[in-house]
């Protein structure tokens, strides 16, 4: 009984886990790193189920945690384009997590 208890904390916290997310995306178009920064920031914060990001001007990408449940790469990217005057595309890593990642 003890163990089945264990078990199934287990894998409620793994899939608590499992639904956060980062994803790092590429931004084209930003011409500042005041005004443009805040601009993606702004939208970025009215979007529910973002849990943390950053915008980088210098590196001219993004990086968002998010709750996967809520939202997702797809959405972020179209919710970007269509409300600001940048461009953004999903940065592809080959790190052993999104191989896995892509498995599922």
């Amino acid at each position: 009984m003890f163990f089945r208890r264990k078990y199934i904390l287990f894998l409620s916290f793994n899939l608590i886990l499992c639904a956060i997310q980062t994803s790092e995306f590429n931004v084209k178009g930003m011409m500042c790193g005041n005004a443009c920064v805040k601009t993606i920031e702004k939208e970025i914060n009215s979007m529910e189920g973002i849990k943390e990001y950053s915008v980088s001007f210098e590196k001219s990408n993004m990086v968002i945690t998010y709750n996967s449940e809520l939202i997702n790469e797809n959405i972020i990217i179209s919710k970007l384009n269509t409300n600001t005057t940048y461009s953004y595309t999903l940065k592809e890593s080959n790190s052993f997590i999104s191989f896995f990642k892509n498995l599922f």
